[in-house]
């Protein structure tokens, strides 16, 4: 027996008695005297180029599993593209760090891939002709009948000169042979037995002998009882000892089960295990990896994966990479029910200390509140991430993605709201940071104090005295406001600002358009939040995870998402009241004040004169009202020629800073041929325009909020909106 470590040794045992429980169709295992790391495969085809045959493969368990996949050979090299001797060319039998290039390819044995998992792959291998290789193309076994033909006969040839004595391949005389060649009886017969559970393990099974002390004599008495008498309690024993898969078959057939296996979550609760000790949750803590990057005063905390490990398994194994390849820097844990939240709450402390770089410092619970409602935040940024990429064209991965961030944001609500039993000041924390936001004055909504909104909405499912209709205008303001300063950088004319009485369709459509992919991401969060809102009894049930209605529902709310295309149905979507005929000149409004609100916060400057506004404006609006000072232009003339003979300078920014401005005024200098040095006023064009820039007093007739100047960031992340 190799020196495997004693740790891992439990997985090993474990994944052997679930290849017994629950045994997997065309593979059997044969496992060697006195030693479970060494083990005979045998693989049995009932499609592709190798039907009718049988494969035999020897599993080597390296000392450092399952941080190392296992070894596999094969004794039966048949002509196969991936195949050199006993060599076998796979991905799954390699490291994964071997296959991880720049190309973003993502193959590879991970730690979290189990026997099975990797014997069903090898299976699948095997069974088709057309075997992807590794730069994306395709090799063929065979194009043709006659070379079909010829390798059946050469394969044949190969499988029948192979025998091994341990576990009867191709020996007649052993006790359970296993012929290499089948017929399509002996297949047919084969395949329906492991559709009817029969057991993957070669072994002389021993039956179980359960002892009953009777004391009295056998009665004749024959009871009228059925299964329908059984309470709950006796089924759900009984379902304890059955496999997932007899689960599910006997849940199909009777709806007293389905019920029971439905109300208390036994599917799921199974699931609750370390990918990499597979051990329960009822045996370690268990977790999920997070991300830290960036530098200590900026730190940038993501979650990208959420499979289960333990605490156990990233203290003592090293585990820093997830079942799909993704790698993580921090361990957290998270809540599932009472008596796991208890025994993990000192490593909860310890772990949320450490993503915001304090772990030195005595808890604080405030802590929970800076980091968890970002992670929240995360997953919802990585599902939009990844329906932006995948068009919603390809529906399985947008499932996928949908479920996983559905998933995760459970998760870790439920862990928020765990924590917030057992510290009930964040609760205070969060109403009063809320109720500040919402008040009238609006002197806590800048990015000063509230630096993420998408963060800062997660705060609702704690802060229970203040409702939805009372947030959203607030939230909704400031909103817009944040996002002025991204499309005017793309479309400098909408910062020329209309008389009220004009309703400028350009306007609507062309901010609606430039802002998308924040409308987009805020109509997520909002989904998710009304989706999970007021779930914590059957979150409690369900140890955290989404139900599959949820699933569905959501997967309904993607498709609306990405169906809107106007500013009525995006108000509709979150719940803001529009009057319902006539809402043009509403939104049109709420939109030149959010470009003053942002000016006036600091969010933007201007670095164009009014009548260079005008100029790009009517370019691409031609029915705007001309205004006065182009209409009356004696101070103005000679700007105006200039704009009427040269245009306008292109791609200055409305980013705030001196730096910003420098760059501007180089611009400017290019453009007109003046020298850097003899330029002279660089903010000459960025306080004449057409607002008065008095950052908190609004200034004529402005509606100032007495903010503070803030910056922005990446559309996909509300910092920047």
């Amino acid at each position: 027996m190799s020196l495997i470590t004693s740790a891992c040794l439990p997985r090993l045992r474990r994944e052997i008695i679930e290849l017994y429980n629950e045994p997997l169709k065309g593979i059997k295992v044969k496992l060697h005297e006195n030693d479970i790391t060494s083990m005979c495969l045998i693989l049995t085809f009932h499609q592709g180029p190798f039907c009718n045959l049988r494969l035999h493969f020897k599993v080597k368990i390296p000392s450092e599993y399952p941080h190392e996949p296992p070894y596999i050979s094969i004794q039966t090299p048949v002509s196969h593209p991936n195949v050199i001797g006993d060599f076998i060319c796979a991905d799954i039998l390699e490291p994964h760090d071997v296959y991880r290039d720049s190309r973003g390819y993502n193959g590879g044995y991970t730690p979290g891939y189990l026997l099975k998992y990797i014997f069903l792959q090898l299976l699948s291998f095997f069974s088709n002709n057309d075997v992807e290789q590794e730069f994306g193309y395709f090799s063929k076994i065979t194009s043709s009948q006659l070379q079909q033909e010829n390798l059946k006969n050469n394969s044949e040839r190969i499988v029948k000169a192979y025998k091994c004595k341990i576990c009867g391949f191709n020996h007649s005389t052993a006790s359970e042979p296993l012929m290499a060649i089948l017929t399509d009886e002996e297949l047919q017969k084969e395949m329906l037995e492991a559709d009817a559970g029969s057991s993957s393990i070669i072994s002389k099974a021993k039956p179980r002998i359960i002892s009953v002390d009777t004391t009295t004599s056998s009665s004749s008495y024959t009871s009228t009882a059925t299964i329908n008498d059984l309470d709950d309690d006796a089924w759900l024993h009984i379902i304890e000892f059955l496999p997932d898969r007899d689960i599910v078959i006997l849940s199909s057939v009777y709806s007293r089960i389905r019920t029971l296996v439905q109300f208390y979550n036994i599917l799921i609760r199974r699931q609750l295990v370390c990918f990499f000790l597979r051990k329960s949750f009822k045996e370690c803590v268990l977790g999920v990896g997070v991300n830290v990057s960036g530098r200590p005063n900026k730190r940038e905390i993501t979650l990208s994966e959420f499979d289960l490990f333990s605490y156990e398994a990233y203290k003592d194994h090293n585990v820093r990479t997830g079942i799909w390849g993704g790698n993580f820097t921090n361990f957290l844990p998270i809540a599932l029910h009472q008596p796991h939240f208890k025994r993990a709450l000192p490593i909860i402390q310890s772990s949320l200390m450490k993503l915001k770089g304090e772990s030195g410092n005595l808890w604080n619970s405030s802590v929970i509140l800076k980091t968890i409602p970002s992670l929240m935040n995360t997953t919802i940024v990585a599902l939009m991430k990844a329906c932006d990429e995948s068009g919603q064209s390809v529906r399985s991965k947008v499932f996928k993605a949908s479920e996983k961030a559905l998933q995760g944001y459970c998760l870790l609500l439920h862990l928020l709201l765990m924590l917030s039993k057992q510290f009930p000041e964040i609760i205070t924390e969060a109403e009063n940071k809320v109720n500040s936001f919402v008040d009238l004055d609006g002197r806590n909504r800048n990015k000063n104090s509230v630096p993420n909104l998408g963060d800062f909405m997660i705060y609702l499912f704690l802060a229970k005295n203040v409702s939805w209709s009372g947030f959203v205008p607030c939230f909704l303001e400031e909103l817009l406001s944040r996002n002025v300063v991204w499309y005017l950088n793309k479309s400098p004319g909408l910062s020329y600002l209309e008389k009220n009485d004009y309703v400028s369709e350009y306007r609507l459509e062309e901010t609606f358009r430039l802002s998308g992919t924040s409308l987009r991401l805020v109509m997520f969060q909002v989904a998710f939040l009304k989706m999970v809102k007021d779930k914590e009894q059957d979150m409690n049930r369900r140890y955290g995870y989404p139900s599959n209605e949820m699933s569905l529902s959501l997967l309904s709310l993607i498709k609306k998402i990405y169906a809107v295309n106007s500013w009525d149905i995006f108000f509709d979507m979150i719940d803001f009241p529009l009057p319902k005929e006539d809402c043009e000149p509403e939104v049109c409004n709420m939109l030149i004040n959010a470009i003053k609100d942002s000016e006036n916060s600091g969010y933007h400057q201007n670095p164009y004169t009014k009548n260079e506004l005008f100029h790009m404006r009517r370019l691409k609006d031609p029915e705007i009202p001309t205004p006065n000072s182009w209409l009356d232009n004696k101070n103005r003339i000679v700007e105006i020629d200039l704009i009427n003979q040269h245009g306008v300078v292109e791609n200055l920014s409305f980013h705030p800073g001196d730096r910003n401005n420098r760059e501007n005024a180089s611009k400017r200098n290019a453009f007109y041929g003046i020298s850097d040095n003899s330029y002279g006023n660089t903010n000459r064009y960025n306080n004449n325009n057409n607002n008065n820039n008095n950052r908190g007093g609004g200034g004529g007739g402005y509606r100032g909020r007495g903010r503070g100047r803030g910056r922005g960031a990446d559309v996909y992340n509300l910092r920047r909106t």
